[in-house]
Formats: structure tokens, C-alpha cells, sequence
């Protein structure tokens, strides 16, 4: 047996390969026996590794690292804790992304509530994109009794959830990394959540600062024998008292400048609680491209400025710790360096006794793919927020008129019900008809109307369908249908066109050209009419998150693409397919059948060279009365279906029985599970199930 206080020689061979580690290791010998010092052989003391809970073989750190963790306190002190939530088990079940559920609250006692699920690497800010299905009287997830092994039918923890604090993934590709959590959140298991006493936003903010800190990082490396962040090491890693005011006060204002910087970024991320409007429809002096390279000027003066704030609290945090840059470097756990090399002893036969294995969940890295934010992907953006502008989804004011922007939360405070650039009434909820023809809500917007002074019957005046930008009438499709038919006056590429004209009054043509040749296509229309490369294919994958696809613009399209239409998701209802029908299709079939009329008559007076034009003409005429027919037909069938969208559903089972009519595969593939009897829970099964058509 080894005493104590006894030097111990360690050598690493992380960085051989394998096949010549013996090598190596007998020229380490050589050079110690020579008097030297190779880089890669340590000195230590085997009795230091009592001084880390678990005895963490970290036989490269120095006695000055070892001593911090008797030192200082733990993250885990008094009423300063850490905390790891639960899940509810079926996640198809319980969890949403936060545009699949209506802001209006479901009712007193069932709400869609903000959920933190792990996520992608993100320090100080990143936005909660989940909502989880929450019984409030029994508080607990809906429907939600306990599982095997765990008869509570509380969740872990609950009675931490909906407090502010500081949370972090389990598991993500680039470290450890904690950002603020606001309150009113429910924490899962891949989230686990440090909270401190009253809840403090000052305490909250300097421990955010110092747990973000290359040291902190460094001394939960070292100690972790898994490639996950349990809650159990953050725990016990310790962290100074940060006694001093002035240094505690600059903590707090470097932190909290990180993280509004950080969250500058999701501003023109239209899936996140804080946009407020795309990048390129805010400098619009110059052309597409001279806007984005300012917009990327400004990303790369943030990053610089995020860089310098990291380095300063780095060296905040290490005089705090007592430590140098040469203990930080000593304390580097080189983790990749790790994994691979029991990557190569397992290809050779060989088992290592120390190793850095993934955990068993390891298919469930909730690291995020972070959207492209090249020239492209800014104009597919601009023209999302447009579609989104012609539904009356956002407030396209806002784009002439910044400064009626609402002011963005604090880092603890609630989530918004809607991001700031919405659309919204005097409640701040979704706009309605009603609500936008309020005069509460017109005397708000008074300086970007241009209106005269408002009396009491100015809102009469105004027809609720429309709402004003510089005088100019802008009709709003409440029953969420848009159409693509450029003879209709509900055209979803000319509603697109009418915003850029008001963003781009005497270069809209220009604007809309430099787009188009930016995206490789001839024409808007063409962009929005191809399922795969254009529009809809964007907006699938920019509405993906979390294994999670839910795409809110459902594009319903006849078989040759000649016709469409497109649905907006939060405005359906059990009667939208058959206004879509009636309204819409039917009206179409028969404006082409009375076209198909007019040219078959005079065509027996035509001879040679006409009549054959005239024939192909109806040739092609009556195809295009075939297909939109077609279309018709299949759309009455959903209808008659009487299979209406549940929103609480979520979007693809919701999407489901129009399969035929969406060029998309995932319709089709949610059906045969729907068919085949999965997600019994929905509504959409159980009307099936009434129907008789599930498959038993």
C-alpha cells in the first residue's frame, strides 16, 4: 500500500497510438532516468485524490488545484442547491414546441407551460423553445400518475420548477455551458438547474459569470468520469465567496452583457420569445447583399466583444481561485484526447481501466444544428416574415417603425406570451378582428398610421380585415387561407409583394429581383410553388427543433403545382377545409371551367393554323381543369372526413389526413402510425377510432 504524502510517478500516453505505446514508454523511463522531465510523466500524491468526492484519479492537476476543493465552498451549499427535473415519458405525448399551442391559455387548470429539455451550446442566453402539457391543481404533468420504480405522481423536484435560476445541458459537443433560466419554467432530466436563496437576479448573475469561467469548466472536467454534465459533479465542484462588492458587482454587469448580446442574435429568429424582426428588413438603405454584410459586420463585432467579456471574466475567476495560467493548464483534461485513445485500444483488443465512455443515452445529444445565417438563408428569412406579415402573423409596422418594439425581458423574468414583433391586440395576445379595431389599440400605433386625430368612431371607420401602414389598406385572411393563383386577391405571392413594396417603396421590383437571383430562382412564384427547394422546404427545416418537426405554413398543392393553397396552423378550425373547399377550390374549378367554355366557343369557325392553337390551348385548359378538380376532390374528401386539427395534437399528427394534398413525406408516414394505432392519446386517434379506421 501506497503511504500517504508519498510521490507517485504518472505517466500519460493519451496522445500515442497505440501500436506504440511500450515505445513511448520506455523513452519516458530513459528520460527520467537521464534527470530530465518528460511533458507527459507527473508527480503526485495518490492521498490527494481522497480530497475530491469519488476519488478522482486526476493524477495530472497540481496541489494547488486539489486544494481548492477543500478551500472553498461547494456550488451545492445551504440554501444555494442544484437540481435535476424529470420527464413525463412520452414526449410526442406531453411536449410541444412553443408555436404548435395557442398563447391563449387552455384552461384554469391545464396550461402548456415553458419546458427546459437539455439544448444546444449556448453560454449565459438561450431561448426556451419547449412547452410541456402541465396539470396545475395537481402539479404534475397531465395525466401523469407516476412510472415503475416511481409511484410519485409528482415530477422530480417540482417543487423547484417555475423558480428563476441557472441552467445547463447534460450534454453537448463543446462543453459545459450555463445560461439563465426565466421564471415560470419547468426543468427536466437533461436540465439541471442550480437556484439560489430568494431567488436573487444579482447572486444569479455573478454565479452565471463565474460557472461560465475556463476555470470552473476545467475543475468539472476534471472530475467527470462520463461525457455528461451530471448534476451530482457540478454539485460538489467548489467555487470562491466572492466576498468582494466591486468585484461581484463586475461579475453580475459582465454577465448580464453576455447574455443580452447572446440573445441579440435570436432577434431575427423568428422561432424564438424574442424576435422582433428579420435581419434585412432593419438597414435598408442599399441593396440585399450590402445589408448582410452589415448585419455580419455587426455578428462579428458581437462575437469579439462576447470573446473579450469571456476573457475578462476568466481572469476575474482564476485570481479568485487562487490559481496562474499554469495550474489552469495543468488542470486541462484534453477529453478528446481521451476518447480517442480508447477508441484505438478498443480497435486493438485492448481494455482501458480509466475512460471518458458516453453514457448509454448517448442517441439523445440535444445539441441543436444552428441555422445557416448566410446572404440565402436572410432573404428565405425576409420572405418567411413577409408570409408571415400577409397572415397577420407579425406587425409589419414594426419593420418602418422600430421604436414601437416592446422593451425585451430581463434574464429571470417570464416568458412572453408573444415574441415582441407579433401581431397582437391590447392584451397582448394574438391579434383578431375585434381586437385590432380597437381604439386602445389604434391610438398605440397612432405615430405609424398616419391617421388623422382618432375620434370615438375612427375604429368604425377602419374594416376589420385590414390594418394600415402609411395609409395603405392591407387585408389580413383571418379564415387563415391564402391561395396561389395570381387572378385571386388573396395571392400569397402578391400579399408577399405588397410588404415589400412598403418596405422598399421606390425599389420593391429591384429588392424583389436581387432576391430572387440570390435564391436561384426566375420568380417569387416560383420559389413558393417548389415543395423541395424553395419555400416550404425552408420553412420545414427552420421549424424543426428538438426532433420535433412543425411547420406552421402547410402548403396544400395540386398535383402539377399549377394551384395551391396555403393554410395558416393557428387560425384552423373544424370548418377551415370546407371554407377551403367552397371558397377557395370550388371557386377555382369553376372560374377554369367557364374558361375552358370560352375558348371551345368559335373554335368550329377556325381553320389551319388558329384552330390548332385554339386546340391546344383547350388542351391545356382542360388539363388544368382536370387537376384543379383533382384538387378539389381531395380536399372535399378531407373535409367529409370530419377529422378537424386539434392544436393540442401538434402539428404533424394535426397535418396528417391532408397527406394527399402536402408534398411532404411526413404527413404520409404520421397517417400509417396514426392507421396502425400510435398516439392513441390524440384527438385525431380517437376520431379515427370512432371511425372505425384504426387498424387493431
Amino acid at each position: 500500500m501506497t503511504k500517504p504524502n508519498t510521490p507517485s510517478l504518472f505517466f500519460r500516453q493519451l496522445h500515442t497510438p497505440i501500436d506504440t505505446k511500450a515505445e513511448a514508454l520506455a523513452d519516458q523511463i530513459a528520460a527520467l532516468n537521464r534527470g530530465e522531465q518528460p511533458a507527459d510523466v507527473f508527480i503526485g500524491d495518490l492521498a490527494n485524490f481522497a480530497l475530491i468526492t469519488g476519488s478522482t484519479f486526476a493524477y495530472w492537476v497540481g496541489d494547488n488545484v486539489f486544494q481548492l476543493f477543500v478551500k472553498f465552498p461547494k456550488v451545492e451549499y445551504g440554501e444555494r442547491v442544484a437540481r435535476i427535473g424529470d420527464h413525463p415519458g412520452n414526449k410526442d405525448r406531453y411536449v410541444r414546441l412553443i408555436w404548435e399551442v395557442s398563447a391563449i391559455e387552455r384552461s384554469k387548470t391545464r396550461q402548456w407551460l415553458p419546458y427546459q429539455k437539455g439544448g444546444y451550446f449556448s453560454p449565459f442566453y438561450a431561448d426556451t423553445h419547449l412547452v410541456v402539457d402541465w396539470d396545475l391543481e395537481r402539479e404534475t404533468y397531465f395525466d401523469f400518475y407516476g412510472r415503475p420504480g416511481r409511484a410519485s405522481e409528482h415530477p422530480s423536484n417540482y417543487k423547484f420548477f417555475f423558480r428563476p435560476g441557472l441552467n445547463w445541458p447534460l450534454r453537448t459537443q463543446k462543453g459545459f455551458n450555463l445560461r439563465a433560466m426565466p421564471e415560470g419554467c419547468i426543468i427536466s432530466n437533461k436540465s439541471p438547474t442550480v437556484f439560489v436563496p430568494k431567488d436573487e437576479p444579482s447572486d444569479l448573475l455573478k454565479l452565471l459569470a463565474l460557472m461560465n469561467s475556463t476555470a470552473f469548466k476545467k475543475l468539472v472536467e476534471m472530475q467527470m468520469a462520463f461525457g455528461s454534465y451530471e448534476v451530482g459533479v457540478i454539485q460538489r465542484t467548489p467555487i470562491p465567496t466572492m466576498d468582494d462588492a466591486k468585484t461581484s458587482a463586475l461579475l453580475a454587469s459582465l454577465a448580464l452583457e453576455a447574455h443580452n448580446l447572446t440573445r441579440d442574435f435570436d432577434r431575427t429568429d423568428e422561432t424564438t420569445h424574442v424576435f422582433c424582426l428579420p435581419g434585412l428588413a432593419q438597414p435598408r438603405a442599399g441593396s440585399l447583399l450590402e445589408a448582410s454584410l452589415a448585419l455580419a459586420a455587426e455578428a462579428q463585432a458581437a462575437q469579439a466583444r462576447l470573446a473579450a467579456i469571456q476573457a475578462e471574466i476568466d481572469e476575474l475567476v482564476l485570481a479568485l481561485y487562487g490559481l496562474d495560467e499554469a495550474d489552469l493548464e495543468r488542470a486541462d483534461v484534453k477529453r478528446n484526447d481521451v476518447k480517442r485513445n480508447e477508441d484505438e485500444a478498443k480497435e486493438s483488443g485492448y481494455a482501458l481501466r480509466f475512460t471518458f465512455s458516453e453514457p448509454s443515452d448517448a442517441g439523445e445529444e440535444d445539441d441543436e444544428v444552428t441555422p445557416p445565417d448566410d446572404l440565402p438563408a436572410r432573404v428565405q428569412n425576409l420572405l418567411m416574415w413577409c408570409v408571415g406579415v400577409a397572415f397577420g402573423r407579425w406587425d409589419g409596422r414594426l419593420a418602418l417603425d422600430p421604436s414601437l418594439l416592446p422593451a425585451l425581458p430581463g434574464p429571470f423574468d417570464p416568458l412572453p406570451r408573444c415574441a415582441p414583433g407579433a401581431l397582437v391586440g391590447p392584451d397582448g395576445l394574438p391579434a383578431t378582428p375585434d381586437s385590432i379595431a380597437s381604439e386602445a389599440w389604434l391610438r398605440a400605433r397612432q405615430n405609424v398610421l398616419d391617421l388623422p386625430t382618432l375620434s370615438s368612431d375612427t375604429p368604425a371607420a377602419i374594416h376589420h380585415s385590414q390594418f394600415i401602414i402609411h395609409n395603405s389598406p392591407f387585408p389580413l385572411p383571418w379564415d387563415g387561407i391564402l391561395v396561389d393563383d395570381p387572378t385571386h386577391p388573396s395571392d400569397l405571392v402578391g400579399r408577399v409583394r405588397q410588404v415589400i413594396d412598403r418596405l422598399w417603396p421606390a425599389r420593391a421590383d429591384a429588392i424583389e429581383a436581387e432576391a430572387c437571383a440570390i435564391l436561384g430562382f426566375n420568380s417569387l412564384r416560383d420559389y413558393f410553388r417548389d415543395p423541395r427547394q424553395g419555400f416550404f422546404a425552408f420553412h420545414i427545416k427552420r421549424y424543426s427543433k428538438s426532433r420535433r418537426k412543425a411547420p406552421i405554413y402547410w402548403l396544400l398543392q395540386s398535383e402539377r403545382r399549377s394551384y395551391a393553397l396555403w393554410l395558416y396552423y393557428p387560425r384552423l378550425t373544424p370548418m377551415s377545409y370546407f371554407v377551403a373547399g367552397r371558397d377557395y377550390a370550388d371557386a377555382k374549378v369553376k372560374l377554369e371551367e367557364t374558361r375552358l367554355a370560352e375558348l371551345r366557343q368559335g373554335l368550329a369557325a377556325l381553320e389551319g393554323s388558329p384552330r390548332r392553337k385554339r386546340e391546344r390551348e383547350i388542351e391545356r385548359q382542360q388539363k388544368l381543369v382536370n387537376e384543379v378538380t383533382d384538387f378539389r376532390n381531395r380536399l372535399d374528401a378531407v373535409a367529409l372526413a370530419k377529422l378537424p386539427p386539434d392544436p393540442n395534437d401538434g402539428v404533424l399528427i394535426s397535418l396528417a389526413p391532408l397527406r394527399e394534398l402536402v408534398p411532404w413525406k411526413e404527413a404520409e408516414k404520421t397517417w400509417r402510425q396514426l392507421l396502425a394505432g400510435q398516439y392513441a392519446w390524440s384527438t385525431m386517434a380517437r376520431q379515427l377510432r370512432d371511425q372505425g379506421k384504426v387498424n387493431q
